[in-house]
């Protein structure tokens, strides 16, 4: 349970939350050439939320604004059943698996049940891999198939609106063919392709594929490189949701298209440190976005009709300059377009840092953290006619402190501060966060 912080700019409403879970996993391995492996997860949550001001009259229309009585319940399952087997002394492996998620959510305000659904996704997967060759050079092949469902129905209560949601089931059934090959040369040269086909009983049917390489040198430097494309069909909330006077699915989207490539280098600098940068570029087609259209200016998902495009370069550091002490630091600079413009919270500059600082034993760690967000633009809606208004969001720096001692090999004690200079800052526009927060527990492994 948390009593949770003020979620809008200008409110005092403390947003809490209550979450409960439980997990187990069971492996039962009779031979070293079989595991059967069981996965069961069940969590709950209970959360109170914020809607935006609704308000034409009101000077802060479109902000985010306390709601007293708003608040959402999910319920979630997943489970997991996966047989391992391998043969030829490990060269070959095989796996079939089956998978069920099981969610249930519902929103709720003052007067009752406002939204809810519940989605269910199953899915079976079978993958084998042969390993062949010799001790300088290695191949792999690769193929796997996946069969899956996935169930959506809305809960949501109908009001005789033309806007209401659908009343029924939905499904999408989707299969899924894979194959690939690798090949590792004298532990230096790396090259790998792969292709996919799925077909799909509401979208159309997608090929998409991957090659990379890299090669290794004796100096400690590493080049690598990579292409590939791929394809996001529409989530099930963003076909179908619904909300009452806030949100309305649209069957009608079409899946995103994405094409990229990249290209790095790394340079390890003995044993103590690590070097590298990496220059990527990538373009996305049919991004889905939110939009209000008129007359009801209700959200509702859309494709966009010109293309979203993105490159940068991201840059690591990793040093371990004696056992006691490693460092990390990263940094991305990134150019987002969409039609020429500057895409929504992709900041053009992010970084961190770390330092954490080990016991001779290894038995205490602590980690202080500092990440860097520039500054970026976000969409709000203060307008009442809808039209999207562009803002800026400050850049901002956040400082976190984490320790942990091991007590036994099996009890550990555990503590951090979050946002330990207490920052006031906001990812997604008149949406504030969480000032300094301190977390302590103790960790068991049985």
């Amino acid at each position: 349970h948390t009593d949770g912080t003020p979620t809008s700019r200008f409110g005092t409403r403390d947003v809490g939350s209550d979450n409960a879970g439980l997990s187990g996993k069971l492996i039962w391995s009779p031979s070293e050439t079989f595991k059967l492996t069981g996965v069961a997860r069940y969590s709950y949550t209970k959360a109170d939320t914020n809607n935006s001001e609704g308000n034409p009259a009101s000077p802060w229309f479109g902000y985010t604004a306390d709601s007293p009585g708003v608040y959402f319940r999910n319920k979630a399952f997943y489970g997991l059943v996966r047989a391992e087997f391998t043969a030829l002394d490990g060269r070959w492996t095989n796996a079939l698996s089956g998978q069920i998620a099981d969610t249930r959510r519902r929103g709720f305000d003052p007067a009752g049940l406002d939204y809810g659904d519940n989605g269910r996704r199953l899915k079976g997967s079978f993958e084998s891999s042969l390993r062949f060759g010799t001790d300088t050079m290695v191949h792999r092949l690769t193929a796997a198939l996946d069969v899956e469902r996935e169930e959506f129905q809305n809960k949501t209560p109908l009001t005789g609106s033309p806007y209401d949601a659908f009343v029924g089931k939905r499904h999408t059934d989707n299969i899924g063919v894979v194959g690939q090959y690798e090949l590792l040369v004298n532990d230096a040269l790396s090259l790998g392709a792969s292709l996919r086909h799925d077909k799909n009983d509401r979208f159309d049917d997608p090929t998409t594929w991957r090659v990379q390489g890299s090669y290794s040198f004796a100096t400690g430097t590493r080049f690598r490189a990579a292409y590939g494309t791929g394809v996001k069909n529409p989530g099930y909330y963003e076909l179908y949701g619904y909300s009452d006077g806030k949100y309305i699915g649209n069957p009608n989207l079409r899946p995103e298209k994405s094409e990229g490539w990249e290209a790095g280098i790394e340079q390890r600098i003995g044993d103590a440190a690590t070097i590298g940068a990496t220059y990527f570029s990538s373009r996305l087609k049919d991004e889905i976005y939110t939009t209000y259209p008129a007359p009801a200016y209700i959200a509702t998902p859309s494709n966009r009709a010109t293309l979203s495009q993105q490159h940068g370069i991201e840059v690591f550091a990793s040093a371990r300059p004696i056992p006691q002490i490693r460092l990390d630091a990263t940094y991305t600079y990134l150019k987002a377009r969409e039609n020429g413009n500057v895409e929504v919270r992709r900041p053009k500059h992010v970084g961190s840092f770390n330092a954490t600082v080990f016991s001779n034993d290894e038995r205490f760690a602590g980690t202080l953290t500092l990440r860097y967000n520039g500054r970026q633009n976000d969409v709000a809606y203060t307008n009442p006619s809808y039209a999207p208004v562009r803002v800026s969001l400050n850049e901002y720096v956040i400082v976190n402190l984490n320790a942990e001692y091991k007590i036994t090999p099996k009890i550990a004690v555990f503590g951090r501060v979050e946002n330990l200079v207490n920052e006031d800052y906001e990812e997604v526009f008149s949406f504030a966060t969480p000032g300094r927060a301190a977390y302590g527990g103790v960790r068991i492994n049985f």
